[in-house]
Order: structure tokens, then sequence, then C-alpha cells
């Protein structure tokens, strides 16, 4: 990161302050296991671990200024070593936010934020590959997208890169708007409005209202990406004051795409803009990821960036951790896509797992877990990936957790009703499945493991892998 200074700090963050900085800033950190010599150690109250009692310990190793509560201040006698600064805030998270604001703007590069409720990381890496081939890009690491992790991305900015791409995730109103405002994006993404998080939110209509809350920090020199194929956001987009682009597979996208196959594990897709055919490629599974292509494309265009270079940098995406991971072994084909769900990407996962079974011609076992931070649609959500089981193409399905229960009900009778002959099995827990998973299994199987990351289907992988 570029050195941030005692008066950056000072104009930036309102606060008490005590001591001296004897030399600049050089890395921001929240885990004080992760302060090296130069360090800034923002000190945050968790719900089970209040950082603050290792301030002590952040100083020795080498943290040159510490973001501290007042709350935690007052009621605890912190020593600040010789050479050293305490900025004492109402809210160091929130002081965080107020430097990485004023650290984005030592940089004159296009920032782009993606939101949405399904897809998000997915489709920052994919933009992010997309316009790799043509420009030096910083893209944020991992799911680095909240309160905590947007700043964080931003203090990752550096001199060379060119354009910065930041993913911005939110459970509650106001979040989004939070993080715009440090991030200031020129360019936005909404991928789609489901009902991940509608327990806080509401209804659909009111996460559509949250993750709009983007555009407040956008004005006519701005520009928008909206998943043409999503009605709320089609309807949104016939009042928005923004210059904004539709892309998906329906008539009226701008960019639009008019035929896709799966080619082993490269996804083909034909793409239609400006009166124009282009033929994009990328090393990625389902058609729901034609939608992150078609983002890149878009963008890398806006951009300016020709055809061929947009194309030639889809060609380096790679998947992220547990998000449609394919692991070939001697006994199965896995399909790890356990990093989180919804009812929209667990339909997706069906539909990627079910393109495997109709190229290979192997038993298809959908492993699949609760779904968190549904509330009141939860019941109703589980039924819905059940139903969607059940009228689809896998032949084995192993339900877990307590939701589950309705998933496991609603794909037994869907099934009887239609007549299909499908297998369902039902786990109250994660243990009680792994007790029982190799003999629910058979050689040869196609797996698809998903579930929310609270499950810890993760663990799973491993013992399926056979590390």
């Amino acid at each position: 990161m570029i050195p941030i200074s005692y008066e950056m700090i000072r104009e930036a963050v309102e606060g008490e302050y005590r001591g001296t900085l004897s030399g600049p800033v050089t890395s921001v950190v929240i885990d004080s296991r992760q302060v090296t010599e130069g360090a800034l150690f923002v000190a945050v109250k968790g719900e089970k671990v209040d950082a603050h009692r290792f301030i002590p310990n952040a100083y020795a190793a080498g943290a040159v200024c510490v973001f501290a509560s007042r709350e935690y201040a007052s009621a605890n006698e912190i020593e600040v070593p010789e050479g050293r600064l305490l900025v004492i805030t109402e809210d160091p998270v929130y002081a965080m936010g107020r430097l990485a604001k004023a650290y984005r703007h030592l940089f004159h590069i296009p920032v782009i934020a993606v939101t949405g409720s399904v897809g998000k990381t997915t489709a920052k890496e994919m933009l992010a590959a997309a316009l790799s081939a043509g420009l030096c890009v910083h893209k944020t690491p991992g799911n680095l997208n909240s309160q905590f992790g947007l700043p964080l991305s931003v203090f990752g900015l550096e001199r060379e890169h060119q354009v910065a791409v930041l993913e911005m995730g939110m459970n509650h109103f106001g979040e989004i708007r939070y993080l715009a405002d440090i991030a200031e994006p020129d360019i936005g993404v909404i991928t789609n409005i489901g009902v991940s998080h509608i327990e806080f939110l509401g209804s659909q209509r009111g996460i559509l209202k949250a993750k709009t809350e983007l555009l407040e920090q956008m004005d006519e020199h701005s520009h928008m990406f909206f998943n043409g194929d999503d009605p709320l956001l089609r309807e949104y987009a016939q009042t928005c004051r923004i210059p904004h682009t539709l892309y998906g597979f329906e008539e009226g996208a701008d960019i639009r795409c008019v035929d896709y196959k799966q080619n082993g594990k490269i996804l083909q897709a034909e793409i239609i803009a400006d009166g124009h055919t282009v033929l994009l490629e990328a090393q990625a599974l389902g058609k729901h990821l034609v939608n992150a292509m078609m983002i890149g494309f878009g963008i890398g265009r806006y951009l300016g960036l020709s055809d061929e270079v947009i194309r030639k940098g889809l060609l380096s995406f790679a998947p992220t951790s547990r998000r449609m991971n394919v692991h070939e072994t001697e006994h199965y084909l896995i399909l790890d896509d356990s990093y989180n769900a919804s009812p929209a990407s667990c339909k997706a996962a069906i539909d990627v797992a079910e393109g495997q079974k109709k190229q290979t011609g192997r038993r298809l076992v959908a492993v699949l877990g609760d779904m968190f931070e549904m509330g009141f649609y939860a019941a109703r959500a589980h039924r819905e990936v059940g139903a969607y089981v059940a009228e689809n193409g896998v032949d084995k399905l192993i339900a877990v957790g307590a939701f589950s229960a309705e998933m496991a009900d609603e794909a037994t009778k869907v099934a009887a009703d239609l007549g299909k002959d499908l297998e369902v099995v039902y786990y109250p827990n994660l243990d009680e499945l792994k007790k029982n998973l190799f003999s629910e299994l058979r050689d040869d199987d196609i797996i698809l493991v998903k579930a929310s990351n609270g499950m810890a289907f993760g663990s799973l992988i491993p013992m399926l892998i056979g590390e």
C-alpha cells in the first residue's frame, strides 16, 4: 500500500490522539496475529473476542498505530510505547472506514462495485479476469465484502493498479450505502435480487431497496450494469436515473446471450451487443456463469478494451475455493459448491450437476444442507429446492439439517406425484451423515455438495477426495 502519514490519519479520523507516529503506516489489519512492522491495528470488539486486549501484543509486534474505542479506553489503561500512536474513537471500525475513504482518494482510477443476492464473488472474479489482459486489476481478496473487509480491500490498492473491482455484501439496510460511501464507485453491478438475508430485510423489494443504495453514490457520469432477466431489476432500470446497461438471455437486453454450450470444462457463450456477435469462453460450469461472462464483457468494452483482449482475459478465469470446484477421483466426480447456498444458487448448482450427468451418464447424488438467514421464508425456500430436485435429474437426495427436513419431504412428495424414482435420505446433522457417508454412495457417482457456509459442508470434501 501507499504509506499513510500522520497528517492523513489526523485529517480523516476524529478522535483523541495519544503519542506520536515515528514512521508511516504501511499496512492495516484487524487481526493482531497479522501485525508486522509499520502496521495500523484496528481493535474490533467482536461477539466472542474483544481485540482491544491484544493491543499490547500489536505494539510489541511492530504496530505504529492503534485505533481503539473510547468505551474501552475509559475503563482500561492503554500503554502507548514511545514513537507509537493511539487514536481513541467512538467506533474504531468506522474510523477505519473513514481512513479507507481518504486512501481511495489517492487513486484516480475506475472503481467497480459488485453486489447482488447470489453470485457476487464469482462475478467479481470473472470481471477481474476479463479486464486482466488489458489492465492491472486490483480485486477484493476472497470475499472481504463487509464493513470490515471492504476497507481492507481498499487498502490493498497499489500505485500500479489501473482499475479496482470491489465486492460489497450486506444483510441490513444502510450497509451498502456505508460501503459505497467509502469506495465511491464509478461503475456498479447488481447481479440479482434473491431471498438471501430476507430474514432481516422483510421482502425481495426490501432487498432491492438495500442493494440499490449503491446508486446513491453515483451520478450521470457513472454507469450501472443490471441483470435484465431479474424482474425486479428490469423494473427498477426503467426509472433508473443513472446510465445503465442490461445484460441477460431475454429480449431487450443490451448485452444478450443467444446461445451457450458446455464443452467439457469450457463454457462457451454466443453474445450479441451493439448488433455484433461475439463468442466468449471461460473455464466455468453452468448457464448461470454466462451472466458473469457478460458482465466482464460489458464492463471491459465500457472501459475501452477490445473484444479480443476481453476474450483473452476471460480464458484466465479460475473458480474460487468451494465455488463449483470439480474434483475427479478414482471413485467419484465431486462438484464442491459448499461455500454458501440460497434457493437460486442451489437450482443453478443442480443444473450444472445435471449437465454433468447428461455428458457422462453417471448417477447424480445431491448432498444438500440448510440455507441460513431465510427467516419466515425458510420452510418455503427449502421446499422449493426439494421440488426442484425432484423435477430435475437428481437420482438421490441426501438432505442434511433441521430446515432440510422440509426439503426432503417436498422432494419425496413431488417425485411421487411425477412418478419418478428418486431416492431421498435425511440426516438431522452433518455428524450423522459423516458416519454413514460412504454407505450412501456408489463408485462412479457424481456428487454435488452444497449448503450454507455455517453447515461446514466443506469438511466433506477431504473425506470424499480421500485426503
